[in-house]
């Protein structure tokens, strides 16, 4: 699975700088709003994060990352 991150509104590849009708910018917006659900922080701009597909839920590549690994047969 590889991460993914969301530049700042304004900048090249980020949504548009002020409030916007853009499908695209509003769900980038969306996204960033969404909480980490190991930290319950904003996933933010410019921060590596990942989506779960079986759960639907967002993750901060650092909190992820950061867990300890669950041990087969444990």
């Amino acid at each position: 699975m590889a991460a993914a991150w969301l530049s700042k509104p304004g900048t090249e590849y980020g949504p548009c700088p002020d409030p916007c009708k853009h499908t695209d910018c509003q769900a980038t917006r969306d996204m960033a709003k969404a909480l980490c659900h190991v930290c319950e922080e904003p996933i933010g701009y410019d921060r590596r994060f990942y989506f779960e597909p079986k759960t639907k839920r967002y993750v901060h590549a650092i909190c992820l990352e950061s867990q300890p690994r669950m041990q087969v047969g444990a």
